[in-house]
């Protein structure tokens, strides 16, 4: 049997409070609560409110691709998918002459209440209040794990009352449905109130974090509409919003060596943190994460075998995913993989994948194989929603 190799917590969690980017550290910052952890003093708090353990740091995968949390995910003053009228900036994020943030955040309304609010990316729910009377009213605080390696914080506030949909602790998807538009705390019309406060010290309140400008934030990080209406589609927008492949990645191009060591490192239960960009060396970090064997060096510009994306996704079974589930319906998703793999559930039966090997194996390929194993592990709670539906 393969040896799990997931890594401690402690060496997981320091990993993630010092924020090291895939090629170069980031910024230096005081490393005040991964020097009180690594000493096993207290318990560290993301966000100066969640504990994290070992369950939430492997479930916390990266937030790849963004979308926008009320109306249309691709649009601001677009139509949403359940008939909204499209949301309109009512007032953006306003700085004092001193340059901190008098307003912090995007307040978009369209002159109704009950709107979906919706998960603007993957995140760890460190914040469900349901205080009506506070400044930001009944809210939810997301924490993300940005493709670069940092943190960030995205707000949800003055959501109606009563409507919360997500508690402390729980990973979400993008898409997943966090409240109802409302104007609890200080709030004179229906809105909602979106944030974006990227973190240096994760354990810090999440409140102290200097705000951005959400739209643009998300505009920076938002993919093309993908033309393609194939089968594909789908699985590739889930898998560039866990950040596995860059954006607009060719599904029909065949899967190079490189790009599948990306996609099998940020695929994993304890994703590595610091990614190096060159293949070999990228390679070994594989390795000694038991994802990879070390007897061969194969070409990283060469074409993925069948076989060994077979012999990986059975150690990455092994090891851990850290990806949510895939939002394609039930029936769609298996008749996608019977026609495309010839299996319906091919997670169950890996070893059955080989008998393709006279076929050229693609981007979009790997990206339904590794949709399946995330099906099958049912490695979140919650499956994704489609960012174009808003449906499960």
């Amino acid at each position: 049997m393969i040896p799990i190799r997931r890594r401690a917590l402690r060496r997981a969690i320091a990993a993630i409070l010092l924020c090291i980017a895939p090629v170069a550290p980031a910024a230096p910052r005081p490393a005040t609560a991964a020097t009180r952890h690594e000493a096993g003093v207290g318990t560290v708090r993301l966000a100066g409110l969640l504990p994290l353990d070992d369950q939430r740091v492997g479930r916390w995968c990266l937030s790849g691709a963004w979308f926008y949390p009320v109306g249309d995910p691709r649009g601001v003053g677009r139509d949403g998918p359940d008939g909204d009228p499209g949301y309109r900036l009512n007032r953006g994020i306003e700085r004092h002459a001193r340059g901190t943030a008098s307003h912090g955040g995007a307040d978009l309304a369209n002159r109704r209440a009950g709107g979906t609010v919706r998960a603007a990316a993957h995140g760890l729910v460190v914040c469900a209040a349901t205080s009506e009377t506070n400044g930001y009213g009944a809210h939810v605080v997301l924490a993300h794990r940005l493709e670069d390696g940092s943190l960030a914080y995205s707000v949800y506030a003055h959501l109606a009352a009563g409507s919360l949909e997500v508690q402390e602790g729980e990973v979400v998807p993008v898409g997943r449905t966090l409240g109802r538009v409302g104007r609890t705390g200080r709030a004179s019309t229906d809105h909602l109130h979106f944030e974006v406060r990227p973190a240096r010290d994760p354990e810090e309140r999440w409140e102290k974090a200097q705000p951005v400008d959400p739209l643009a934030f998300v505009a920076a990080r938002m993919p093309s509409d993908l033309a393609d209406s194939s089968w594909a589609k789908p699985y590739l927008e889930w898998a560039e919003s866990s950040a596995l492949i860059p954006f607009d990645s060719p599904g029909e191009a065949p899967l190079e060596r490189s790009t599948w060591w990306r996609m099998l490192a940020r695929a994993a239960w304890d994703p590595l943190q610091r990614l190096h960009a060159e293949p070999e060396s990228l390679r070994m970090q594989l390795f000694e994460a038991g994802l990879l064997p070390e007897a061969r060096r194969p070409d990283p510009g060469g074409s993925m075998e069948w076989r060994e994306l077979v012999r990986d996704l059975s150690r990455l079974r092994q090891v851990g995913l850290s990806l949510p589930a895939c939002g394609v319906e039930e029936p769609e998703h298996r008749a996608n993989c019977e026609t495309r793999l010839g299996l319906t559930r091919p997670a169950q039966h890996l070893r059955r994948l080989t008998r393709l090997r006279g076929r050229p194996l693609t981007i979009a390929d790997a990206c339904l194989a590794l949709a399946d194993l995330s099906v099958e592990e049912g490695s979140q709670e919650t499956p994704i929603r489609d960012p174009q539906t808003g449906h499960r």
